[in-house]
């Protein structure tokens, strides 16, 4: 398994921009399926997202990134993004350092 972690710096979903915190953009490749990606994502102030389907474009200080994701959680501070199709922006170079057990 093959993994990376990115600091996430802002976030727009389906093009409007959520107040952050910072975040983290979890990326994992197991070799019996694609990449799976979630993001977690820090509000400063609570901050309402509905449960449903968006398209998350993702700003790090390592790259730009953007994909299909869906609210899996919430409590208002912190939310949970599940990656639910193909991630732009990331290539199989960020793996070259990241391969675990």
């Amino acid at each position: 398994m093959q993994h990376r972690s990115f600091y996430v710096e802002s976030l727009h979903l389906t093009g409007r921009p959520v107040p952050t915190q910072g975040g983290d953009l979890v990326v994992v490749r197991r070799p019996e399926s694609e990449l799976d990606w979630e993001l977690i994502l820090r509000s400063p102030e609570r901050y309402q997202i509905d449960k449903s389907p968006y398209d998350l474009d993702i700003v790090c200080p390592d790259g730009e990134f953007s994909g299909p994701a869906i609210l899996v959680r919430s409590d208002g501070l912190s939310h949970v993004f599940r990656g639910v199709g193909n991630l732009e922006g990331f290539h199989d170079g960020f793996f070259d350092f990241t391969d675990i057990l």
